[in-house]
Parts: structure tokens; C-alpha cells; sequence
């Protein structure tokens, strides 16, 4: 077979992801039902949280179950800045994503000698006391109930108010993430995180100063988290500490695994799939972790790479 050449391979990539972006573009015209449309933007904000969640856990083998709290960071920040403080969108989004990433620091620099398991408790415990403050913090979360009536969000002369104005934000927020991050994967910061990820110990030998590498995935992972949670806030108009559990950092998870780790692209497959099987079985609440475990379990005993996550799959 006559051999493809790199810059022929390059071309053939960006031509395959402009058309991929634009058959994305043209997507409301074909989906129609409101309905539908909502479901697609709930898979563009979990598209944005496991690209993140998958850079510390597919690339550097950081297994975090606080995910959802660097979430509820960006949804917070969004909803006080804008309804308490005037703030217009985009400087309420770019913070919420700063401010989640400095939590993400903080929360790393304490723990960037602990390993494994240890690491997990950590952002369990770190996901649990944001969720019981957000709740118990009445005066300024407004508790349980939360923060309502948050304002219709403004891009310059955009204003974002239907279902498909809603879409094409979310989708500006998943190709940003995505370009991003694949700036960051090629870089000698991917290369690091990968090492890190097939051994610490190896890497460390070679130079890598791994507890700044696994601080930095960290806290870039959650940025993208506090991204998405400021989109929720103004998709939504409302935030409680209810969407911010443990177990949405578990679906999350889950979603990855389902989709193939350490592969940008992949973690959008098990998005999609766990997302249809959470509304499909909407009418089995009490059984959707359930569902959801067999889900996992099925995939993992047929398919443990997950379903794209193979060497061959490329981004």
C-alpha cells in the first residue's frame, strides 16, 4: 500500500474534524423536538466534564471522585456573580473555570505525595464538604433550595434564551475544550502525564517532577468542570446542592470508562450511551444505579479498554 504522508495525514484531520463541526452545526435543523435538543446540550456538558475528568484519569491515572464539586464551583460562582453582582456571562464563565482550577491547586498541593487509593478518599471527602457547605451555607448558597431566577445570559449581541442558542454555546464550549486540550495531549505536558500515568516511579527516574505534573492535570481537569458548571447555571436558571453529588462524579466516571480512556474522543461515546440509558430508564429512578452498574459491568467483561479505547483510535 503506498504510503500516506504526514502532511497528507495532517490535511485529511483537520478536513474530517471542520466536517465533523460542521454537521454539528446543522444538527437543530434536523433535531426539531425540544425534547431531544435538551437531551443533546446535557451530552455537550458531560462531553466538557469527562474531557476533563479524562485528562486526570485516562492521562495521568488520577482516579477523582470530586468531580462534581469543581461542577457545582463553576455553577456557584456563575449563579452569585450574575444574580448578586451584575456580572454578564462571559466574565462569570471565564472566572468559574479560574476558580475551579485554583480550588483544584489547592487541593493538589496538599496531596501530590499521595497515591492511589488514598487520592480517591481525598476527593471524596473534598466533593462531600463542598456539597454539605453549598447546603448548609444558607445566607450566601442558599442552602438546599439553592439560587434561583439566575439572569438569561448575554454574549455581546447574542442573547442565549432557546434550546438552540443554548446547543451552539455548549458547542462552542466542547470545541474549545477539545482544540485545548489536544494542544495539551501533543505537548511535552501530555508526554509527561502519560508517563506518569504507565509509571510514576519510572518517570520520577527520568526527571519528571511528578507531583507538579499530577498538580497541573488536576487543576486544569477541573477547570473544564467549572466550565460546565457555568453553563449549567444559565441553562438551568437555577443551582442546589442536589446536582452535586457523589454519585454524579461516579457517572462521570463511568462514562469514561464506558467510552476508553486516554483518548480524547473516546469518553464522548460513553457520554452519549449513558446519557440515552438515563433517560430511557427515567421511569426506573430507583433502580438507575443500578442500570447503570450493568451497563459498566457489561462493557468492562466484553470490551475493558472500553469501547474506543484502543491504540488504534486516534484523535
Amino acid at each position: 500500500m503506498p504510503k500516506i504522508s504526514k502532511k497528507s495525514a495532517v490535511k485529511f484531520n483537520v478536513i474530517s474534524h471542520l466536517a465533523v463541526i460542521a454537521g454539528l452545526a446543522v444538527l437543530p435543523f434536523i433535531i426539531e423536538n425540544p425534547y431531544y435538543l435538551g437531551i443533546t446540550n446535557l451530552i455537550l456538558i458531560y462531553t466538557i466534564l469527562c474531557m476533563g475528568l479524562n485528562l486526570i484519569l485516562g492521562y495521568t491515572g488520577l482516579l477523582s471522585l470530586g468531580h462534581a464539586a469543581f461542577y457545582g464551583l463553576g455553577g456557584y460562582a456563575t449563579a452569585i456573580l450574575m444574580t448578586r453582582y451584575g456580572f454578564s456571562f462571559l466574565p462569570a464563565l471565564i472566572i468559574s473555570g479560574l476558580l475551579a482550577l485554583i480550588f483544584g491547586m489547592l487541593l493538589g498541593v496538599p496531596t501530590r505525595k499521595v497515591r492511589g487509593d488514598y487520592f480517591c478518599l481525598l476527593t471524596i471527602a473534598f466533593g462531600e464538604i463542598f456539597r454539605l457547605v453549598a447546603q448548609a451555607w444558607i445566607p450566601f448558597t442558599g442552602g438546599a433550595m439553592g439560587i434561583v431566577g439566575i439572569p438569561i445570559p448575554r454574549i455581546f449581541s447574542w442573547t442565549i434564551r432557546s434550546e438552540t442558542d443554548f446547543y451552539y454555546l455548549g458547542l462552542i464550549l466542547v470545541v474549545f475544550t477539545y482544540l485545548s486540550l489536544v494542544l495539551l495531549t501533543a505537548s511535552r505536558f501530555g508526554r509527561a502525564f502519560v508517563a506518569i500515568r504507565e509509571d510514576e516511579l519510572a518517570a520520577s527516574v527520568m526527571g519528571i517532577n511528578t507531583p507538579a505534573y499530577k498538580i497541573l492535570a488536576f487543576s486544569i481537569g477541573s477547570f473544564y468542570a467549572g466550565l460546565a458548571g457555568s453553563y449549567l447555571a444559565v441553562y438551568q436558571t437555577t443551582i442546589t446542592p442536589s446536582s452535586f453529588r457523589l454519585d454524579e462524579s461516579c457517572l462521570m466516571i463511568i462514562m469514561v470508562i464506558v467510552g476508553g480512556m486516554g483518548s480524547l474522543l473516546a469518553p464522548i461515546s460513553g457520554v452519549i450511551i449513558m446519557t440515552l440509558a438515563t433517560e430511557a430508564f427515567r421511569s426506573l429512578a430507583d433502580y438507575r444505579m443500578l442500570i447503570i452498574g450493568v451497563i459498566m459491568v457489561t462493557v468492562l467483561l466484553f470490551r475493558p479498554q472500553g469501547l474506543f479505547g484502543t491504540a488504534a483510535f486516534k484523535d
